[in-house]
């Protein structure tokens, strides 16, 4: 399985990429949601690890549009975990209403993001696809 780590700040891509690493996962990366879209549009990722606060293109913006594309058929769908230092009610609220299936709080720890993970996963491996007319 392969993660999308979508994160502008060097350092938190590499810990992300290299905690996704540690679980078993093949990462690639993106500095920013203009980047994840383009990647998603070459070579859809089986998941995404989607940092909220970036330049450009945010990433409750990306995730909007990344959905909007897959309700499309643009490409195929794929769990969208978000990583975030913002974890109050209202920003977790945001996240899902955007289109996220998961979140997971910064600064990322191991075991923690790895149980995200394995829920969303374990989660979406259970459901039918996902279709534009849903």
């Amino acid at each position: 399985m392969e993660f999308l780590v979508v994160e502008d700040d060097p350092t938190s891509q590499m810990l992300a990429a290299g905690m996704l690493k540690a679980l078993g996962y093949a990462v690639r990366l993106a500095g920013d949601g203009a980047e994840a879209i383009e990647a998603c549009r070459q070579l859809p990722p089986d998941a995404i690890l989607m940092d909220v606060q970036m330049p450009r293109m945010d990433g409750l913006q990306t995730t909007r549009e990344l959905r909007r594309l897959q309700g499309e058929e643009v490409m195929p769908w794929f769990p969208i975990i978000v990583a975030s230092a913002f974890y109050s009610p209202t920003d977790r609220a945001a996240c899902f209403d955007a289109g996220v299936d998961g979140f997971v709080t910064k600064p990322l720890m191991l075991a923690k993001l790895g149980a995200e993970v394995y829920r969303v996963v374990q989660r979406t491996r259970r459901m039918p696809p996902r279709s534009s007319t849903a």
